[in-house]
This record gives structure tokens, sequence and C-alpha cells, in this order.
């Protein structure tokens, strides 16, 4: 028995989750998803802040130093509600049934939403970093002089760079792998890639959506009516951010796909697909020590 409508749906809307949490290149980032019952129906999550008292000299037989710990609660909310409606005439669909409509519907997540979302959150993880650097990498020295300054600031915060990600453009990617020294093993065929640099995990990302400020577009005025995103007039390119993953969580509270068959479809004799995203990126107030972003010279 073929697959009901409802079924390929059901299944199409699995594969977009994964392309999104797969492709996205702050994947790192994903916040359990068993926190994500803590957050409210209107997108507000309250995050635990502890401040406490160090430790005091002890005084034999005088009993223990009494100290102060405050607990307070950060309320974040999330701020990225997007949406988009497309329709596939059903002249176009016709002989393939829904394997046209569902590759351009992949198509849409790889192309339109995966970048979107990365923007956003590098932007995010840009304006909030607890260290903000500017300058032209030009050279292999300078780009491994830039990186080996953020490791000390990870290091300084006290983790262990094991515990971090560097993301950073294809461009700095080389200059890095110019800077190092290598050599070929007996039986060994040439390699210069590596994935890690200092045991910190390297994610290549795309120039287009390695920015220090995006706008996004609403997809209705003139201008914008293409939507998507563009970078801001005040935003610059991003060299490199450095920083641990547990200083940021990412979120999808919301994702969902809706389909309307062409005889459901009161709008045209289309196939009409409708897809909505509620997201956002949250960076821990105390935790922003722990990113280090370096944005091309102005």
């Amino acid at each position: 028995m073929a697959n009901s409508i409802g079924d390929v749906v059901s299944k199409f809307t699995t594969r977009l989750d994964k392309i999104l949490e797969v492709g996205t290149r702050t994947a790192d980032l994903n916040m359990n998803k068993d926190l994500l019952g803590e957050l409210s129906g209107n997108g507000e999550i309250k995050i635990a802040k502890i401040a406490m008292d160090g430790l005091a000299d002890h005084k034999r037989g005088g009993g223990f130093t009494e100290g102060g710990m405050e607990l307070s609660w950060e309320t974040m909310k999330l701020e990225f509600e997007r949406d988009r409606e497309l329709t596939i005439d059903v002249m176009d669909d016709e002989e393939r049934e829904l394997i046209m409509s569902a590759n351009v519907m992949a198509e849409f997540a790889r192309t339109k939403v995966v970048p979107e979302v990365d923007s956003v959150r590098f932007a995010r993880l840009s304006a909030n970093a607890g260290n903000v650097e500017s300058a032209a990498l030009e050279s292999p020295q300078a780009a491994l002089d830039a990186v080996l300054l953020s490791e000390e600031a990870m290091m300084d915060a006290g983790k262990d760079l094991s515990d971090c990600v560097i993301y950073m453009t294809s461009s700095m990617w080389g200059l890095l792998r110019r800077s190092q020294e290598w050599r070929i093993g007996q039986g060994e065929a040439p390699n210069t890639k590596f994935s890690t640099f200092d045991d910190m995990r390297i994610r290549i990302v795309p120039k287009a959506r390695f920015y220090t400020a995006v706008d996004l577009l609403d997809g209705v005025t003139d201008g914008e009516k293409k939507g998507g995103y563009k970078k801001a007039d005040a935003g610059a390119q991003l060299n490199f951010i450095t920083m641990a993953t547990e200083a940021a969580a990412a979120i999808t509270r919301h994702e969902k796909l809706r389909y309307f068959s062409p005889d459901v479809n009161q709008k045209d004799d289309a196939h009409l697909w409708q897809y909505r995203l509620y997201h956002d990126l949250l960076v821990y107030e105390n935790k922003k020590d722990l990113i280090y972003a370096h944005a091309a010279a102005a």
C-alpha cells in the first residue's frame, strides 16, 4: 500500500529536522532537548545565576566562617520567529508525485534556512563575546598569533582547549595550515588537512554566513521581498570565533512544516508548503569571557 500523504509529510519533516541539526556549522551549541521543557509558551526561559563567597581562614575550635550565596534567575526570551510559504504547480510535480516538491523543500532548508540560522548565531556570539579583536590577518604568522591569543583567553578563564571549538573561514584555515610544519612518515601519503587545532575542534564556516552583525529581511516590504538575511551596514567579516561550547545554547523551540495537496489548497492548483521556525542562540551572562571573536579590520 502506498504511503499516505500524512506519512510522507511526517517523514519529510523529520528529514528537515536532521538537515537543520546536522547542516548548521553551529550544531555543537544545540541545547539538550531534555531542557526545552523549561521554556514557557511565549519562548521565555529562566537561567539560574549563582554568586557566592570564596574560602576563608579556618580557626580551630572556632567553627566555620559564615559566607554568603545569592541565587537569582535571568529571564531570556527567544527572538527569531520566521516563516515562508512556497507553492509548486501541480503540473510541475504531476509525473513524480511528491518527489519534486520534496527535493525543493530540502534545497530550501539547505540553502536558505541553515545559512540564516548560522548567520544569526554567529552574529549573536560576536555581539556577546567577552573578548573582541579586529585586525587584518594577511600572513600565516599573524593568523597563528591571533589564534594563540584566543587560546590564552580560554585557558585564563580556566577552560581546557579540548572543551573549545574554533569557527573560522576557509581563508583563516588556509593561513593556519601554512603556519604549521608537517612531514611525511614512511608509507604515508602527503596530507596537510587537520580537523583540530591544539585540541580545539575546527569548524569551517562559509564567509557569507560569518559576520559580526546581520539584518533579517521581512519578506514583505519593497527591497526585502526575497527574504533571508544580509550583512548589516555596521557588520564586519569575522575571521574566527574561539569559544567554550558551554557559553551559549542554540535553541529551536518550534519547527513546523505543513503540506496541503492541490485538492485541499484553495489558493491555486498547486502543492502548498508552509514552514515556520522559532529559534535563538542564548549566551550566558556569566560565561561571555568564554567567547573570543576576531573580525577583519574595518
